[in-house]
C-alpha cells in the first residue's frame, strides 16, 4: 500500500495498538484530524507549498506516540500558512514534531506549531523544533512555536531556528565544480533524507516523488 497520500483531509482513526506510516502530500488548502488509541504509533510527515493548512492530532486514549515531520518549500509564487497542533490528553503518551521549511525569494509564509499536554497526566513528553533555512533575499515569515503544559509529571522542549545554510560546506561543494544552486540543492536532499529515514516502509519511487515535489 502507497504511504503517499494527495491533497486527502479525510479524519484518520489509528486502532489499539495500530502503528501508520503516512505521507501526506498538499497543494490546496483544508483541515485534517488524526486521532490516537490505546498503544499506537504514528510516523507522519506533511509535505507543502502554497495554501492555508491546519493539521490536529489528538490522543483519545492512554499510550499512543507520534513522531510529526512538515518539509515546506516556498517562493514568490507559493505562499503558505500553516498550523499544527498535537494534543496529548492521556498519560504515558509523547509527540515529536519537526517543521522544516526552505524560504526562497519573496517567501511569504506564517508556521504555527504546537504541543497541548492537558492536566494530571503522567508520564508524558513532547518536543517541538521549527528549523527555516533562508535560501535568498526578502522573505517574509511568521512562526511561533507554543507549547502549553498543565501537568507535572512531564518532559518537554520546544524551539525555533532561522538559519542559512553553513558556508562551509556550500564553499566545499562549489571548489569541487557545483554551482550555489546545486550545492543548495544537495543540502536541502540531506534534510529530505533525514527525514525519510523515519519511515521503513517508504519506496524508491515514493521517496523519488518527495524529492521532485521539494525542488
Amino acid at each position: 500500500m502507497s504511504l503517499i497520500h494527495e491533497n486527502s483531509f479525510n479524519t484518520i482513526l489509528l486502532r489499539k495498538v495500530e502503528s501508520l506510516e503516512l505521507i501526506d502530500v498538499f497543494d490546496v488548502s483544508g483541515k485534517k484530524t488524526i486521532e490516537l488509541s490505546s498503544q499506537s504509533n504514528l510516523t507522519y510527515l506533511i509535505v507543502s507549498s502554497v495554501g492555508d493548512l491546519d493539521i490536529h492530532i489528538v490522543t483519545t486514549w492512554e499510550q499512543c506516540s507520534c513522531t510529526i515531520f512538515w518539509l515546506f518549500l516556498s517562493d514568490a509564487t507559493h505562499h503558505l500558512t500553516a498550523s499544527v497542533n498535537v494534543s496529548l490528553n492521556h498519560s504515558y503518551s509523547s509527540a515529536t514534531v519537526d517543521l522544516i521549511s526552505f524560504l526562497r525569494k519573496g517567501t511569504k509564509i506564517t508556521i504555527d506549531g504546537s504541543i497541548d499536554i492537558w492536566t494530571h497526566l503522567d508520564q508524558v513528553h513532547g518536543r517541538l523544533l521549527e528549523q527555516n533555512i533562508v535560501l535568498d533575499q526578502n522573505i517574509s515569515l511568521s512562526t511561533l512555536p507554543k507549547l502549553t503544559v498543565a501537568s507535572h509529571d512531564v518532559t518537554a522542549a520546544h524551539g525555533a531556528k532561522i538559519d542559512t545554510f553553513d558556508q562551509q560546506k556550500l564553499f566545499y561543494m562549489m571548489s569541487r565544480g557545483l554551482t550555489k544552486k546545486q550545492s543548495e540543492t544537495l543540502l536541502v536532499e540531506w534534510y529530505i533524507h533525514h527525514v525519510l529515514e523515519h519511515f521503513s516502509e517508504i519506496t524508491d519511487v515514493e521517496k523519488l516523488s518527495i524529492y521532485n515535489k521539494l525542488k
